[in-house]
This record gives C-alpha cells, structure tokens and sequence, in this order.
C-alpha cells in the first residue's frame, strides 16, 4: 500500500460525501494526470504498467465512489436527477445565432467566415466555445443515430442541500450529455461515480470491466492506442486517444472526429446561405389573437433560457396570411385553417434558399425550439414531429365543433423544419400547392427524405399523457381564440392564460 501510495505525484482522499460542500471540495482540490494504459489491437489492455497498478489502487481502496455502468433509461427512471439538465438549448443558440454565415474551425474551435474561410473575429472566448460546441452537438446527434455511441458519458453524482436529489457533474461528455436528453434514447450508456448508492439496482464495476468499457472501437472504427486516466477525488475520468499522425501532427481519432465536426458545420452553413433561419406561425383571421400569444411565449422561453448578453438567436417571426399571397389561389373548401395547404409554400416563400420553420398558430411555447433543428441533416428535406397516435382513440370533433379528419401522419405537418434548398422542396411550387391533395403534400408523398424530431417536445391537449415533460402545448382542439368555443373540457390551458395575460 505505501509503496503504490509512493508512486502518485498526489495524496489521495476520501472526500466526506455526506456533507454539503463537496462540489467545493472536488473543485478546489482540480485534477490530477496519473498516466496512460497501452492499449492492444485486440481491445485487450497492459495491466502490467504502474498506471494501471495505480487506478486499481485508488477504486479498490475507495479513495473515489463505486463505479456503475447505467442507461439513460436508469437515469429517467431514477426521479432523483434533473433531467433539464441534459439537452442541447444552451449550445443550440448560439448555433443557430452563427451558423448561417459561419462554420467552425474544428480543432482550433476558431469561428470561421463561411464566404471567405478566414477566422471570424470580434466573439469571446465564452461565444467562441459556445458556437463550436453548437457545432459538434448537430453533428453529434446524427452521427450517434447513424453509427451509435464510441463510449459513455462519464458523470459523478453530487447531493443535494436538503433534497433527495443529486446535481450530475459531467465530463468528459457534456455534448453527448446533451444528446442523450435531446434523443430520449434509453439504451445509451453513462458511466456513474456512485458515492450514494443511488442506483442500487446496479452492481458496481471492477476495475478491468470499468476500463474495457474504454478499449472498444471508436470513430470510424479505430482502437484506441493509449487511455489516459485523472484523478479528480469525485471520480477518475478515462479519455482514450489513438496513433500519432505525423503528416497531420494530431491525434488520429481526435482529428479525425473534430474534422468530421468542422466539415459538418460548414456544410450547414453554406445552406444556409447567409439568411438566418425564418419561424413562420400560421395565421387564421377567424382565430383571435391566438399567433401573437405564441410569439410572447417563444420570447418569454427565450429569455428565461438564456441572458440576452450572451448570444441568443432570436428569429424573425413571419405570419403565413394567405391574404398576402399572390401566388396562393386555392379556393377554401374542407380546410380547417386558412393555413392548411399554404405552410406547404415555405420553401418557395424563401426562393428555396436556407432553413425555415413552419409552426400552427396553437402551440404555446415553455421552453425554446432551438435543439428541435438539429434533428433535420442536411441531406433530407424536411424534418417534423413523427406522432404515432391511435386515430381511432383521438377526438373526432375539433374547434368548437369541426370535424376532426382522420388520416396516416396525422398532426406531422404542424411543425416542420424544411432544407429549402433540398430538391424535394423545390417540388413544392405554387401549382402544386393549389392544386396538390391533401394526402400529397400532408403525409409528405413530396419526399421520403424526412427526419424525425421525438414527440417528446410536445403535449398534445387531449392525447398526450397529462405528466409529459414538454417544450410546447398544441391545443389540436382549440381554445378560448376562437369564437364562442366551449372551452370547459380544453385542459392546460393555464399555459395559454399566463402568456394571454401577459
């Protein structure tokens, strides 16, 4: 024991977990490198070397918590983590503030002029970041649907002052963190310093089982040549690296990923093509008010979301009034908005150039939209809110009396992000709109370029479970905008009230 002590650069401790500071104690106290592992092209490991000797140390003699392997279904299951904790808002905005005229410069996390490829000047440190991590949360996410996740999250929990809950101290992972909230997918694995026992459903670790969790494939699906381990008295955080490349002079795996990133980004925004991302809101003459109520919820989320010196994307809200469409001579018959066929017009609208979003008029926002858009890639057309519901177990009455038409992809073009540019969009011309069926242009026969965006963002009034975690309430029944509806059997409608009387 006081040999193995001998070889650490640091003096171990047990940190005292039941008393309330000890986010102070582990920040106080930093990091510190104990050294890399070899690892072999088989997966296999040197557990010969004095890193490893002292990692096995440290785990076994409880200088740092048990180590669990857990789900995000584990976490969800829980109830004692802050599940707001994980998503992508925070990086999204800034994203979506910078991304039409710039990209990231990957490695070097600089912001790039998309036009020029020269480095953007002018933002802090703190926006530069912010936008960079925007960037990789958008690539992130697609690449974890397409090719699934390289490692886990690695996370400490910490309790909180008199509350049994616990405050997650993430890292590495914090984007990944967010993906796991923005995706729901419950099979996506974080590592967890358990000092609470919190799970205690799952067995801990050994040390062997903890590090192999480390020598999988990982991007593209290299080795890694060498995991690295630091002990920060919370946890001992494992970060793999690969071969050096001595034409690049970087990490193999690190490169290769933060390249993958910055191309990504520079992609998105070369569509984008210099315009920020437009919202158009639906708009009915007959329905009172009810689009201005959404566009005071969208601002309040925003700014409780995010300090407005920070950078914060505020779009500019467009009304979808047919009034004003020249181009839109469909005569009004069996539509149950003045809206229904035009959201279709968007990309036209736009001159097929750019990112938009189409929303209805009866949404009311709690928090912002802005991780909602990295769910469309950029090799698909349009991406939308895939509901699943019985039609046969939904209201069949709507809006104070309308019959409520039943028919596949139900609801899945009340929100929609639409690649203007995509070739599918450009389908979506004037002619077609006025003189396209219902079932060609709302169950999207335009395209099978679609991505989905989970339901999870929104409580449908009337069908959703009532205890959803959500974004924004859709009243697809109506509510008290339109004209003597009513409204007693219309539930949630304290969330349309608050920003009605605002």
């Amino acid at each position: 024991m006081e040999n193995i002590e001998k070889t650490l650069d640091f003096k171990p401790i047990r940190l005292d977990w039941t008393s309330e500071n000890v986010r102070e104690q582990i920040f106080y106290k930093g990091g510190h490198h104990i050294g890399g592992i070899n690892v072999n092209a088989d997966g296999t490991f040197d557990k010969e070397c004095q890193t490893y000797q002292q990692i096995k140390y440290l785990l076994n003699n409880h200088f740092c918590p048990d180590v669990k392997l857990v789900t995000w279904g584990d976490i969800k299951k829980s109830k004692f983590i802050e599940l707001n904790n994980f998503g992508l808002d925070y990086q999204a905005t800034s994203y979506l503030k910078l991304i039409h005229e710039n990209h990231t410069g990957g490695m070097n996390m600089g912001i790039m002029n998309t036009k020029t490829d020269k480095v953007w000047g002018g933002k802090s440190s703190l926006d530069t970041s912010a936008f960079y991590h925007g960037c990789k949360g958008h690539w992130l996410l697609h690449d974890i649907q397409k090719n699934g996740l390289n490692q886990p999250i690695q996370c400490g929990l910490m309790k909180q002052a008199n509350r049994e809950m616990y405050n997650t101290h993430v890292h590495p992972g914090s984007v990944r963190q967010g993906v796991f909230g923005a995706t729901d997918n419950e099979d996506m694995e974080i590592i967890v310093w358990d000092a609470y026992n919190a799970f205690d459903w799952i067995e801990p670790m050994n040390v062997d089982e903890w590090i192999s969790v480390f020598t999988r494939p990982q991007f593209n699906g290299e080795v890694p040549t060498q995991i690295h381990a630091t002990y920060s008295y919370l946890n001992i955080e494992l970060q793999v690296s690969g071969a050096h490349n001595s034409v690049t002079g970087k990490d193999d795996i690190e490169y290769n990923w933060r390249n993958e990133v910055k191309n990504f980004s520079k992609r998105v925004s070369k569509l984008f093509n210099g315009k920020p991302l437009t919202v158009y809101i639906g708009y009915d003459s007959r329905h009172q008010g009810i689009e201005e109520v959404q566009i005071k919820s969208h601002m309040t989320a925003f700014k409780r979301s995010v300090r407005e010196d920070n950078e914060r994307f505020d779009p500019e809200f467009k009304l979808l009034d047919t009034s004003k469409i020249e181009e839109y001579t469909r005569e009004y018959a069996n539509q149950s908005t003045e809206f229904t066929y035009s959201r279709f017009l968007i990309p036209y609208l736009e001159n097929y150039e750019g990112f938009s979003m189409f929303i209805d008029n009866d949404f009311i926002w709690e928090k912002p939209f802005w991780e909602m858009f990295y769910f469309l890639h950029p090799d698909n057309a349009v991406a939308c809110v895939q509901y699943d519901y019985e039609l046969e177990k939904m209201s069949k009455t709507k809006m104070g009396g309308e019959e409520n038409v039943m028919y596949p992809k139900k609801l899945w073009s009340s929100l929609m992000f639409f690649n203007n540019s995509h070739e599918d969009c450009k389908k979506l011309t004037p002619e077609v709109i006025n003189t396209a069926t219902g079932q060609y242009l709302h169950q999207f026969e335009w395209t099978d370029a679609i991505d989905r965006i989970p339901d999870k963002y929104i409580l449908t009034e009337g069908m959703s479970d009532d205890e959803k975690r959500y974004h924004a309430v859709h009243y697809t029944r109506g509510g008290p905008w339109i004209a003597d509806m009513d409204c007693s059997d219309i539930k949630h409608l304290n969330v349309y009230e608050k920003h009605y009387n605002k």
